[in-house]
Formats: C-alpha cells, structure tokens, sequence
C-alpha cells in the first residue's frame, strides 16, 4: 500500500527558483526514470467576516477558526475537480512548538475536510460560478495557486511529483514556493511508522531542512488521502 507525503518549500520574492537545485540534488542520489508530466490548480475561498461566530465575553470555549472552501484539481486524478470544507484551528488550540519544517501534520485543521468529488469541466466551472456570483457574502475569494508544468521521476520505491507553485497567471505569475508529492510504495498494510521513516529518509537525503510536510491527517480513513493532504497544504499556503 503506498504511502504519500505532500511538501511545500515557501521562496521569497526575491530568491531565485529552488527547483533546479532540488531536481540536481535527487538525480545525484537516485537512479530517476522520468515520467509523465502534471498540473495542479487550487482555488480557495474563506468564511467572511460578518460569518464569523464569536464567542461571548462569558464563553471559555475557545473562539473557532476560520472555515475554508478548496476547489482542487490534479492531472492525476482525470476529470475529478474536489471541493472541500475545512475549519481551522484557533491559534490558542495548536500544539505549541511545532516546527515549521515539521514532518508529519495531524493537527492542522480543528476538523477532518468535508470532501466530495464532481466532474471536471463544465460541472466544476458552473460550481465556481455559483460561489462567485450568488455567494459573496458567506465566501471570499483568495488566492489561486497552480502548477503548471511539473516534473515526475520514478526511482525504485519511490515516486516523486515536483513543481513550481505560482499565483495568477501568465508572465505576471507570482513563484510561492515547491511542492513536491513524494510517494513509496514499499509499505504495506498497517506500516505507517516504517513508511513514514522511508520519505523522511528521502527527504533528509535531497539536504533540505526548510519546508512543511504532511504525510498523515485528519479524515484519512474516511478515503482520498493524497487529496486530503494537498486540500491541508495548499490551504496552508492560501
């Protein structure tokens, strides 16, 4: 059964791409079989403010976090574009002193994502009319990511998706960072300690220290985890 860990490598707007460096470091240590290209796009919207519930001067239970509406679609996942609903976690509720180049991330969100599938095309376009159009005041519109020529490799047990993640579109795309879904597919049922152990093992051998990482979270068992795992770093980064 593989096992899969989505990664995000945030840049700064005046750093110069890191994906070259990456893509030297893993062919230096790996014997790669390229593989078929990918793209990615993420739209994501959030609870407006006037949809926010707050609590009482009276109330001790702390205050929720904001609620997340993520359109997604991966080219390896044809002709499904997935929709979820997530609540994150006030800041007071998380654990204190996670790193931000933490490995695993269950306790991202206060809650597992409502997550559904519908097809691709006209379907998804009418979807995101309907939010636009008619559901301004419950949502507003955030920042669209996308990948839109990523790279695949092959390496025995191992396969990994990188790509440039940017914000708008055409020459004027903004560079955000590298995303990188790394998957191996030695595990079997119920491995999750030695599966978890062999992506950070590929990750510690590329040298890179920086950098969020999810490789089990919330709502797993409830299907679609690799897309759960992009639907919490993408939401991160937005």
């Amino acid at each position: 059964m593989p096992l899969t860990g989505i990664y995000f490598l945030p840049t700064t707007p005046s750093e110069n791409s890191p994906l070259p460096g990456l893509i030297n470091r893993i062919t230096a240590n790996y014997t790669c079989t390229p593989l078929q290209r990918w793209v990615l796009e993420h739209r994501l919207f959030r609870d407006a403010p006037n949809q926010a519930i707050s609590s009482s001067a009276v109330d001790e239970k702390p205050k929720p976090g904001p609620r997340y509406l993520q359109m997604l679609a991966l080219s390896h996942y044809p002709g499904h574009s997935f929709i979820a609903v997530t609540r994150t976690q006030a800041a007071s509720q998380t654990r204190a002193g996670t790193p931000a180049s933490s490995h695993i991330s269950a306790e991202g969100s206060g809650e597992s994502a409502t997550l559904i599938s519908i097809p691709s095309g006209p379907q998804s376009d009418d979807f995101l009319h309907l939010v636009g159009s008619k559901m301004g005041l419950i949502w507003m519109q955030r920042p669209t990511l996308s990948v839109s020529n990523g790279l695949s490799y092959r390496m025995g047990e191992y396969r990994v998706r990188l790509g440039e993640v940017r914000q708008g579109a055409g020459s004027g795309a903004q560079l955000k960072g590298i995303a990188v879904e790394l998957e191996w597919m030695g595990a079997e049922e119920g491995e999750w300690e030695i599966g978890e152990a062999a992506i950070r093992a590929f990750w510690d051998t590329v040298g890179l220290k920086k950098g969020r990482g999810v490789v089990q979270i919330a709502g797993w068992e409830k299907g679609m985890g690799t897309v759960r795992q992009w639907i919490e770093v993408l939401r991160l980064k937005g």
